[in-house]
């Protein structure tokens, strides 16, 4: 019997990404670590543990330092962290994450995810705005050569390429996200009224 999984998967939606990594704990497959796109996992028992993403809010680099200490002693346990993706683990046994009964948990999350992408996208229009700024008129500017013309091409289809990017991919995620955390404002204005 296969002790161990690597499974290959690619998520926009952390919510999506959580469900998954859920779904593949109730099928004996306890993860353990990922790197955006490839997942492990160990055999464990059927639904022993249920999983939840969080995100780091210090942009930490060497573990997440008080926040770990603190879920931890909430009875969480860490088990990876991917750039600012937490992951965390309990056993089902001792009952749902608060974010899953918590609506104000649940728009913490999605406002860090937001926050996150949010930022990505800051970054990369950044690295556009230098390639389209600085490297094409450089290369234009230089005599000709083969390093110019280079200059200018990569300069070129960096910004294109970084466009692209986030046309396709983060602003509908920046989108999902901002109604997710209107619709979640909602429930707790709803939950506030009539409570």
């Amino acid at each position: 019997m296969k002790t161990s999984r690597i499974v290959i998967n690619w998520f926009v939606d952390f919510d999506e990404e959580e469900k998954w990594i859920n779904e593949m704990s109730g099928k004996g497959w306890a993860f353990w670590h990922t790197n955006g796109v490839i997942y492990r996992f160990k055999r464990c028992e059927p639904a022993k543990y249920i999983y939840q993403i969080d995100f780091d809010e210090q942009k930490s680099r060497n573990g997440v330092g008080d926040y770990v200490v603190f879920r931890t002693q909430c009875g969480d346990e860490f088990v990876h962290q991917w750039k600012r993706k937490i992951y965390w683990k309990r056993e089902a046994a001792s009952g749902p994450f608060e974010a899953e009964n918590n609506v104000a948990a649940k728009l913490r999350l999605t406002n860090k995810a937001f926050n996150h992408h949010l930022n990505s996208f800051i970054g990369l229009t950044l690295i556009a705005a230098f390639a389209f700024i600085v490297l094409v008129p450089m290369g234009r500017h230089l005599p000709e050569s083969t390093i110019s013309t280079w200059l200018t091409e990569f300069g070129t289809g960096l910004t294109y390429g970084i466009l692209l990017a986030e046309l396709l991919i983060l602003l509908p995620i920046l989108r999902k996200l901002q109604r997710k955390m209107k619709e979640l404002i909602g429930q707790i204005l709803f939950h506030c009224m009539y409570s």
